[in-house]
């Protein structure tokens, strides 16, 4: 049923503000956090198990915190407290400088963060599939604020330290709080019995499964560029304003795809979007194990538009058409778990270890998991999940 409590247009912006939000405190986080592990003597291999830690939580707290919201609503209270929780948690990371501390705090604190993601993502798609609004216009905020912290803090943690990072993020991770107390809640649909008790029946079905496989192989095909960029390329030589400016470039283009992807959606689909997003990563993967001209590294980076823009898309469409509402939070918070928990959460270590031993030939490795997501797409191709579609 329609959303009308709300006008379009403040919708959008609520809706936007949390995106902006959050992707400003992502774009402090991702590349800054191994950097700040490092500052304080950890080895890339305890990066690697941290970095694992925080994804693996996601695996209990995800799943319980998704089907909380489809029975209760209540997302603007529950995202609130959380991203406050989090920001409290890092205040005691930044005391800290061992490895076992760290790993601790540093997991209690992402079972706090982890969960707000796919439950404002469902709040988000369900707003959107009940409107007119776009989601790509919506999420393509959340872009434009991570390349403000990818650049804002690469220049102050250059003009600085590294230790100044926790503080930059501390503050981010409040405003994501804020911007949560603004958003609007998720409504909450009647479900049958059968539903309500055994919503992973409805949910998890052979090309949801094939789906699964094939994003989450394209996902980990990321493992050494996120877990590891940002150190592989300082030590090739390039300042951490610089580096900034790598992750930026690709996030840049990946506005321009979500800006355009309203317009081509339907006549695209999923699949190709996946497809796309699995060729990109071969090629962007092969590119990065052997390039250190920063000209050249620029260039490359703009194909993070496919490898992760473009397979973001295809998952948020294709959760959206077959994912029934009364669970779509579940589904939500099950895609997540599994693709940014599991299999990210196995694959960081073992990314830490081949970083430890191969640097940048690394690489090599992720073009081959983005081969094999090829392999994973084929199957779903010739799966039924069109008549998944048609049913919900």
């Amino acid at each position: 049923m329609p959303v009308k409590s709300q006008s379009s247009s403040l919708l959008f912006w609520k809706l936007s503000a949390f995106y902006s939000a959050y992707f400003l405190a992502f774009g402090i986080y991702m590349p800054y956090w191994p950097l700040w592990l490092d500052s304080i003597g950890l080895n890339p291999i305890e990066i690697g198990w941290i970095l694992a830690g925080t994804f693996w939580i996601k695996v209990i707290v995800q799943p319980a915190t998704t089907q909380f919201v489809d029975k209760k609503g209540q997302t603007r209270l529950l995202t609130t407290l959380l991203m406050f929780l989090s920001s409290i948690g890092f205040c005691f990371i930044a005391g800290l400088d061992t490895f076992w501390p760290v790993l601790i705090i540093g997991v209690v604190t992402a079972a706090c963060y982890q969960p707000v993601l796919p439950v404002m993502e469902s709040v988000v798609l369900r707003h959107t599939k009940n409107t007119s609004l776009d989601y790509g216009k919506i999420r393509l905020w959340g872009s434009v604020t991570f390349i403000m912290g990818t650049t804002g803090a690469g220049w102050l943690i250059a003009e600085t330290s590294p230790s100044n990072f926790i503080w930059i993020l501390i503050s981010a991770m409040t405003l994501v709080a804020i911007s949560c107390a603004f958003a609007p809640d998720q409504p909450v649909t009647k479900r049958e019995n059968t539903q309500r008790s055994k919503p992973w029946i409805i949910i998890i079905t052979k090309p949801f499964i094939l789906f699964i496989v094939s994003a989450g192989l394209i996902q980990i095909s990321h493992s050494v560029l996120y877990g590891f960029g940002t150190l592989h390329w300082r030590n090739l030589g390039h300042s951490e304003t610089t580096i900034g400016l790598f992750w930026s470039i690709g996030v840049l283009a990946e506005i321009v795809l979500f800006a355009l992807a309203g317009k081509f959606k339907d006549r695209i689909g999923p699949l190709t979007l996946l497809t796309a997003a699995a060729l990109a990563g071969i090629f962007r993967w092969l590119l990065l194990a052997v390039l250190e001209n920063e000209v050249a590294l620029f260039v490359t980076q703009i194909l993070h538009c496919f490898t992760f823009g473009a397979a973001h898309l295809g998952a948020m469409i294709f959760l959206s058409k077959t994912i029934p509402n009364e669970v779509f939070a579940t589904g939500q918070g099950i895609y997540y778990t599994l693709v940014g928990g599991v299999f990210s959460g196995c694959m960081l270590p073992i990314a830490g270890v081949l970083f430890t031993s191969m640097a940048g030939n690394a690489f090599y490795f992720m073009a081959i998991l983005s081969t094999l997501a090829l392999g994973s797409l084929y199957l779903l191709s010739r799966s039924s999940y069109e008549n998944l579609q048609k049913e919900h």
